[in-house]
Parts: C-alpha cells; sequence; structure tokens
C-alpha cells in the first residue's frame, strides 16, 4: 500500500539495541479512507500525544490543511489541555483566517501564559482584519486581555489604533499601560508624541520607561524637554534611556543635562550619556568627556574616548593636553582617539606618549601615529622596534606597514630574527607592505618559521612583492603542514603569475586541497578547469571571504552564483546587482 502524503521529520534514537531510526508521518494517525473532517479530529487529538515530535508533526499537518481547519482548531482553544489550546492557537496564525480573531481575542484571557502569547501572535499575524476587534478588546473588563491586544496591535502597526491605544495610556492597570506605551512607539506616528511625553510622568517605572525608550525610536524634538526632564528620574532605566532618547533626537538642547548626566550616580546612565554625545557631536562636550576618561566603569571610558573621535577637530587640542594627564586610562584613551582623529596636530604630543612610562600608552601612541601616517614618526618607531615590552615592538612593527617608509626595511629585516613571535609575524607583514626587493630573502628564511603565524606572514608578504625568486620556495609551502600557510602560499603564487605554478596548483585541485584551492580561487576561476566547480564550492564554504564570493557571483557559472548567494547568505551579506548602463554610440 502507498504511504498517505503529509507532514513528515525524522530523527535518531539510542536504545539499547543500537541507533534507530524513526520517521514520522502526521498523516499515518488517519488511515487510508478517512475523511478530511476525521483527519482533523485526530490531528487535534495528537497535539495531546506525550511526544513533542509527534505534536509538531501535527500542528504542521494542520496548517497544511488550511481553511477547512478552522473552525476545529477554534473549538480546540477550549480544550482542558493548555498544550493543544497553546498548538491551536499558534496554527490559526499560521493559517490567517479571519473566522479565528475573535476566538482568539477570548483565548487572550486563558490562565496559561503559552497560550496567551500565542493567540496574541496569532493575531498579530493575522493583521488588518484584527484591528477593529483588538481595538474593541482594548475596553475588556479583563486586564491580561486589554495588556494582550494592546501589545498586538502595536506590532501590527496599524494607525487606527493609535487613538484607542493613547486613551489606553490612562487604564487603571500599569500593565495595560506599559504595553501601551510600547505599541504606540511601534506606530511612529506623529499623534504619540505627546501622550508618549506625558506617560514619562507616569507613575509606574515600566510605563516610563517604555516611554524614554520609543520616544528615543521617533526621534521628534517636540520630546526632548520632557526626556531633559526625566534625566532626572529616580529610575535608573529610565535615566538611561532618556539619556539614549536624547542622543538620538541630536538637539542641542540636550549637551548641558547630559553633560551633568555624565556624573549621574549609575554607571549606565553616564555610559548612555556618553554614547549620546557620539550622536550629538558638540564641542561643549569635550573636556566633560575628557573628565569621563577617568570614570571607574570601563564602558564610560570605552563610549566617551568615541564620542570624542566623532567630534573630531575641535576635541584635539584638549586630547593633547590630556596626553600628559596623572591618570594612565586617561592618556591611554586620548592617544587612541588621536589616532581616530588623524589630526597632524597630534604628532609631536604623541611622539612624547611612545616614551610614557606606561606601556599601554605607548602601544596606543603607536597605533595612532601609524593611522596619522606622518614621516615624523619613522625615526621614534624604529626606535620601539628595540624597547623591551613585546607589545610596544610588534606595534611599531605593524604601525610602520601604514607609513611605508624605505627607512624601516632594515629593521624590521632584523626584526625577522626577534625572540618575539608576534614581532616577527608583524615584521613579515610590514615588509610586504614596503614591497621593498631587499625584504625577499629573508622573507623567504621567515617561510620556515617554527611559528605558523610568521610562515603565513611571510607567503603574504612575498605575494605583495612579487619577485619571482620566491615561486620555488612557494611551491614548497604548498604543502606546508599548515593549511593557513598553505592557503596564503596558493594566493601569492596567483599574485605572482609564474608559469611554473600552474602544474602544482592544478595538482591541488584533484586532490583536492581546500587551503590551497581557497588561496589560488582567481587563478582557478580564471582558467576555468572542467569539473573544478565542487571543489571551489567546498573550498568557499571551509576557507571563503567576501572577496571569493564576489569572484564566483561574477564569473557567469551558475553553480558558481549560487553557492555563492547562499554563502552571503549564511554570513549575513545581501547580494545587490548593479546595473552598468552604456551610452549610446556616436
Amino acid at each position: 500500500m502507498i504511504a498517505p502524503q503529509g507532514h513528515s521529520s525524522c530523527r535518531i534514537k539510542r536504545r539499547d539495541a543500537g541507533i534507530v531510526v524513526l520517521c514520522f508521518w502526521a498523516a499515518w494517525l488517519v488511515p487510508v479512507g478517512y475523511g478530511q473532517a476525521d483527519r482533523v479530529s485526530r490531528l487535534i487529538v495528537a497535539l495531546k500525544d506525550a511526544d513533542a515530535m509527534v505534536r509538531r508533526d501535527a500542528a504542521g499537518a494542520l496548517e497544511e490543511i488550511g481553511a477547512p481547519a478552522v473552525e476545529p482548531l477554534i473549538a480546540a482553544l477550549k480544550d482542558s489541555d493548555e498544550q493543544v489550546r497553546q498548538y491551536a492557537a499558534e496554527v490559526l496564525g499560521k493559517i490567517k483566517d479571519p473566522r479565528a480573531v475573535e476566538p482568539l481575542i477570548a483565548v487572550l484571557k486563558d490562565a496559561d501564559a503559552g497560550v496567551r502569547w500565542n493567540a496574541a501572535e496569532a493575531l498579530e499575524k493575522i493583521g488588518a482584519p484584527a484591528v477593529e476587534p483588538l481595538i474593541a478588546a482594548l475596553k475588556d473588563a479583563d486586564a491580561k486581555v486589554r495588556g494582550e491586544a494592546a501589545g498586538a496591535l502595536g506590532n501590527i502597526k496599524d494607525p487606527r489604533a493609535v487613538e484607542p491605544l493613547i486613551a489606553a495610556l490612562k487604564d487603571s492597570d500599569e500593565h495595560v499601560r506599559g504595553y501601551a506605551a510600547g505599541a504606540l512607539g511601534n506606530i511612529e506616528d506623529p499623534r504619540v508624541v505627546a501622550p508618549l511625553s506625558a506617560a514619562l510622568k507616569d507613575t509606574d517605572a515600566n510605563v516610563r520607561r517604555n516611554a524614554a525608550l520609543h520616544l528615543g525610536i521617533i526621534k521628534d524634538p517636540r520630546a526632548v524637554e520632557p526626556l531633559i526632564a526625566a534625566l532626572k528620574d529616580a529610575d535608573l532605566y529610565v535615566r538611561k534611556y532618556a539619556a539614549e532618547a536624547l542622543g538620538k533626537i541630536n538637539d542641542p538642547r540636550a549637551v548641558e543635562p547630559l553633560i551633568a548626566a555624565l556624573r549621574d550616580s549609575d554607571e549606565d546612565v553616564r555610559e548612555y550619556a556618553a554614547r549620546a554625545f557620539g550622536e550629538i557631536n558638540d564641542p561643549r562636550a569635550v573636556e566633560p568627556l575628557i573628565a569621563a576618561l577617568k570614570d571607574a566603569d570601563s564602558h564610560v571610558r570605552n563610549y566617551a574616548a568615541e564620542a570624542l573621535e566623532k567630534i573630531g577637530a575641535p576635541a584635539v587640542e584638549p586630547l593633547i593636553a590630556a596626553l600628559k594627564d596623572s591618570d594612565k586610562d586617561v592618556r591611554e584613551h586620548a592617544a587612541r582617539a588621536l589616532g581616530e582623529i588623524k589630526d597632524p596636530r597630534a604628532v609631536e604630543a604623541l611622539l612624547a606618549g611612545l616614551k610614557d612610562s606606561d606601556k599601554d600608552v605607548r602601544e596606543q601612541a603607536a597605533r595612532a601615529l601609524g593611522k596619522i601616517k606622518d614621516p615624523r614618526a619613522v625615526e621614534p618607531l624604529l626606535a620601539a622596534l628595540k624597547e623591551t615590552d613585546a607589545n610596544v615592538r610588534r606595534n611599531a612593527a605593524r604601525t610602520l606597514g601604514d607609513i611605508k617608509d624605505p627607512r624601516a626595511v632594515e629593521p624590521l629585516l632584523a626584526a625577522l630574527k626577534e625572540t618575539d613571535a608576534n614581532v616577527r609575524r608583524n615584521a613579515a607583514r610590514t615588509l610586504g607592505d614596503i614591497k621593498d626587493p631587499r625584504a625577499v630573502e629573508p622573507l623567504l628564511a621567515a617561510l620556515k618559521d617554527e611559528y605558523w603565524p610568521v610562515r603565513r606572514s611571510a607567503a603574504e608578504a612575498l605575494g605583495e612583492i612579487k619577485d619571482p625568486r620566491a615561486v620555488e620556495p612557494l611551491l614548497a609551502a604548498l604543502k606546508d603542514s599548515d593549511e593557513h600557510v598553505r592557503e596564503h602560499a596558493a594566493r601569492a603564487l596567483g599574485k605572482i603569475r609564474d608559469p611554473r605554478a600552474v602544474e602544482p596548483l592544478i595538482a591541488a585541485l584533484k586532490k583536492p586541497d581546500l587551503a590551497v584551492i581557497a588561496g589560488a580561487f582567481s587563478f582557478f576561476i580564471q582558467r576555468g578547469e572542467p569539473g573544478s566547480e565542487d571543489a571551489l564550492i567546498q573550498a568557499l564554504n571551509a576557507y571563503g571571504d567576501k572577496d571569493m564570493a564576489e569572484a564566483f557571483l561574477n564569473r557567469g557559472n551558475s553553480a558558481l552564483e549560487a553557492a555563492a548567494r547562499q554563502w552571503a547568505v549564511a554570513h549575513g551579506y545581501q547580494v545587490i546587482r548593479t546595473t552598468i548602463q552604456l551610452g549610446s554610440p556616436r
């Protein structure tokens, strides 16, 4: 007999006799010959099954049945088993039939929180047909119903709900008022600003929190004065959300009150005030933010530094002065901020910072000088390569790569023999940035370093220099024990484009060595080697990056394009197609 069609799933269970694969078909609950009504009835009974997989399969089958299952599911909302009621509400939301609206609203007063939650979510999914009944439910005698109705209306975001929700801000129950405040913020209608501003004075802290939070989402300047007043609220969350909202609205009236909030007794409020100045970028905040670099809380210090970076040029002179502060945290954050601002006025002060008594300050000063890229920094950075602290030496080696001054080559070659592996790694990378042929032989020696990150950086640098002397050693590096080294050796060979690399790279494709394939992907897709798609796709999934995925998208190969799209979705990217319009021939 042919098994009936239906929703299916499989799982694996361990039993004493071994591993057993169990497959369930929701349709098996109904033998062949049963009508649809009987099938629905038996599936609803299955919602009570002790096995969660059976319950889930039954729910899925009812969803597939659709409209014919609605009335039985509505009846199931009154079942004595809360599990059945939960599933019934969930499935009705997925079917989205307007007949379920009133019964679902009735279920908003169910004793079980899971049932109420699923019913509210179902009403949100049904959408517009549920709006008027939900508005009526805002006047229900049961506060739970009123609260869930307000929450559902906020998620549906229908403007018809604005005035009724404004009225709900005066509900006798604080939970309903809280839901109403959140719902109005979700709808983001200009009419809600004044009522939400008034709600900042509600007797319930949760209502005030929701009002402050959502006024920040709406970003209407009319809310500035009420939010400024809320910075003095007794509840720290109200003060925190008020500070955040004022930053988002970005109104100069908030500057002085937010400066005061930088001295709040609670570190979260101080943090949000500092973050707000990252949005407002007002020079009046510079000195208070520099003072905040001494805050006992690290988050406050970090956000104060970020805000100073965003304020930019007006903060440079005060930050330069802060490099002489007695507090090492202030000096460290000042150096970091000056590096982000990249103003040449800071160079001399940062050069002095390379001799600071604190190693973290010296490290940040070195990084900052690299970002500014001023040639005056070269000699002091070369001196920093001889510092006793390894972190300072590492940063000096890397920072010299940002400046790319040929004076650094010989000291960096010496640094390739450093005892600290990370200094050697950074020296190799920087020599690749400078691209001086004097570095080739020492980098070839570094391909045999005991520390794989040094070997990887050496391969990377040789690919940047593109000297043919590197080809044979890089071919040998294709057999390195570390996958990262093999990948970067292949990438370097792809950049050098020497014919000697063709056969070894083809051999890696046939093996396949996915690290090598990923490193040399440009070589392989340009060559169009027959049957290479599977290996290239495996390499993308194992080692791929954005550049590799983009190359696949634009190659004109449907298999590679499909794989790249899947990779992009899996890694949080969005594929955007750009059309290039060519002018008419003349």
